[in-house]
């Protein structure tokens, strides 16, 4: 290194190596709220529910507003909210809204973002295609409104950096009810389900002009008493709106296991969560190995040798799903196949060796008596609630147990 008079020898600065160089934290994504509103006639509900997030602490601005509804229903929305109207400056009642609840917001050119009014739709047997639904009448519109959604529903929850927010409040009630059931159904820990309340008369259709939200420009309004006839007066800023938080069962979470894969339609889901349920509420059933007992919910049962063997073809029928609704006598020489098989996998000397070769010679009668036995057996066990899962009923041949995995 080239020295001048009086200078001191730097030491070269050296960058830090990889290995020791900080590691930047990863930002967590940012989650999106979504507002997902069923609506019918009356489109004031949605601007209620969005002025009434914005009260709350601290103040809730959705990014995204999805609104479903009928054929019928969009074209309320549309003259309603999104048609220039003298009540609001010749603007529209959405546009002041916005204004009004993304003043001095940062980001407000992401927020509040309407997307495109979903109709339910119907299939066309005569057109081939589908169209919008005009109103819920049938099962099939039923049916129909029920999966589309589900679908909605399912399309939001999917996505784990997102926060849904339901509004039942609109539509008929058969809307309100089957997304109530849809969020309950695949609804996550961090989602909502609302219900709006606006304080009389200002939900009242009778109202000129209509009301929309406590600050809109028209602030007087005018409502016709319907027994006296008397118009009285009232302004939009006494209006008390609360947003009602509805609670529901996650049962998305009570079987995230044994669910896997959630199937498409609402009916198909419906049927599967009520097998989960049933089966929950079975008594789980083990046989011991090293006595003759059988061990249910936890009790022990002390039973036969035969009535073990016998015990051991019908959880082999539970195992194999085979049908709970065959005849007894049917089963007799499924029965005397299975035993011996069955009996290899114990040693020579064991009870369960001993037991499978009582049944060579076995008649229906020898089903009903040892069915006799361990019903008692069981009752004596304080089973009597269970037994009803435990053994045939009727001459038929099938029980409704539990296999716990080992």
């Amino acid at each position: 290194m080239r020295k001048t008079p009086n200078s001191k020898p730097t030491r070269r600065s050296s960058a830090p190596s990889a290995k020791s160089a900080p590691r930047s934290k990863q930002q967590p994504a940012k989650t999106e709220t979504i507002l997902l509103a069923v609506t019918g006639m009356s489109p004031a509900i949605l601007t209620e529910t969005l002025w009434a997030l914005a009260q709350e602490q601290p103040p809730i601005i959705p990014d995204k507003i999805r609104v479903i509804t009928t054929g019928t229903g969009k074209e309320c929305i549309e003259r309603e909210l999104f048609s220039p109207s003298p009540d609001f400056g010749a603007s529209t009642a959405w546009d002041t809204l916005r204004t009004l609840l993304l003043r001095g917001k940062q980001d407000s050119a992401s927020r509040l973002l309407l997307d495109e009014i979903q109709t339910i739709k119907i299939p066309d047997a005569k057109s081939g295609r589908t169209k919008p639904l005009d109103d819920i009448r049938t099962v099939q519109d039923n049916e129909a409104a029920a999966d589309f959604l589900l679908d909605e529903v399912r399309r939001i929850t999917e996505n784990p950096d997102t926060t849904l927010i339901a509004s039942m409040a609109g539509g008929r009630k058969t809307l309100g009810a089957l997304l109530y059931a849809c969020v309950s159904l695949i609804g996550r820990a961090q989602d909502r389900l609302t219900h709006v309340l606006v304080t009389e008369p200002f939900e009242n259709p009778g109202l000129s002009p209509r009301f929309y939200f406590p600050k809109q420009p028209a602030s007087v309004h005018q409502i016709r008493d319907q027994k006296t006839g008397n118009v009285r007066q009232v302004k939009s800023t006494d209006a008390r709106i609360t947003l009602v938080d509805v609670p529901f069962v996650r049962l998305r979470e009570l079987f995230p296991r044994q669910l896997g894969r959630f199937p498409g339609r609402f009916n198909a889901l419906v049927k599967m969560y009520s097998q989960r349920i049933g089966e929950i509420n079975l008594p789980k059933v083990k046989l011991l190995q090293d006595r003759s007992a059988i061990i249910v919910d936890g009790i022990a049962v002390e039973i036969a040798p035969r009535e073990y063997s016998l015990y051991a073809y019908m959880l082999d029928r539970v195992k194999r799903n085979a049908s709970t609704n065959i005849l007894q006598k049917d089963c007799l020489d499924e029965l005397k196949a299975f035993l011996p098989k069955w009996a290899e996998a114990f040693d020579l000397m064991s009870f369960q060796r001993t037991a499978a070769d009582t049944w060579k010679g076995a008649i229906e009668e020898d089903l009903r008596k040892q069915f006799s036995s361990l019903r008692t057996k069981c009752k004596n066990a304080g089973l009597t609630a269970q037994i009803a899962n435990l053994l045939p009923v009727k001459g038929r041949f099938g029980i409704n147990v539990r296999i716990p995995e080992d």
